[in-house]
C-alpha cells in the first residue's frame, strides 16, 4: 500500500539478444482498475533510455511518484489522487508490454 507521499521503485531486467548494440526505451505506463472518471488506458509514468552491447543484461530503476498517479478533477478544479488498484506496465511501447504488477493506493 503506498500514500500519496511516497515514491514507487520499479526495477526489472533488460537484455540485448540482439548480434549488435542496440538501446531500448524502457517505459513504465499505468492505469488505474476503477476509476470515478474515464482515464487513458495506460498512462505514461517513467521512461529511461538504455545503452546495451550484444548479450548485455541490465537492471533499470524507474520512480514514479504515488502523486503523479492522480488525475486533473473538472468539478473540484484540482488533482485528485483515488485509492484503489493501480496495474504498473513495464514495456517497450505502449503496445509491446513485458511485465504488470499490481499496487494498492490508499
Amino acid at each position: 500500500m503506498y500514500n500519496g507521499d511516497e515514491t514507487i521503485k520499479v526495477r526489472f531486467s533488460i537484455k540485448n539478444t540482439g548480434k549488435t548494440d542496440g538501446a531500448e526505451v524502457a517505459q513504465v505506463y499505468a492505469s488505474q482498475t476503477k476509476s470515478s472518471v474515464l482515464r487513458p488506458a495506460k498512462e505514461l509514468k517513467a521512461f529511461k533510455k538504455v545503452f546495451l552491447k550484444t548479450g548485455e543484461l541490465q537492471y533499470v530503476e524507474l520512480n514514479i511518484n504515488v502523486k503523479d498517479l492522480s488525475f486533473y478533477n473538472e468539478l473540484t478544479k484540482k488533482w485528485t489522487l483515488e485509492p484503489g488498484e493501480f496495474v504498473l506496465s513495464n514495456a517497450a511501447s505502449s503496445a509491446e508490454v513485458k511485465s504488470r504488477i499490481s499496487i494498492q493506493v490508499k
